[in-house]
């Protein structure tokens, strides 16, 4: 698995909620797990993908890191 986190500051969810589904239905990409933990004044979301280059694509939109499976490389 290649697990993206991210943080979002701010106490409202519906916004990022709202894009990250948008941007998973555009891309025709399910995650295997999806999670968030609530910290004071931000959420860490907690997504974890079958493959690396959609792991990548989820990571780079939404300024997160691929912090587990082997990263491919990337095109600079």
């Amino acid at each position: 698995m290649y697990v993206v986190e991210f943080r979002h500051d701010g106490d409202g969810l519906a916004e990022p909620m709202a894009d990250i589904r948008t941007w998973l239905d555009h891309q025709r990409i399910q995650p295997s797990v999806f999670q968030l933990s609530l910290i004071p004044g931000a959420t860490i979301f907690h997504l974890e993908f079958k493959a690396a280059s959609d792991a990548e694509a989820f990571a780079q939109a939404f300024a997160g890191q691929v912090i587990g499976g082997e990263r491919s490389a990337v095109a600079a």
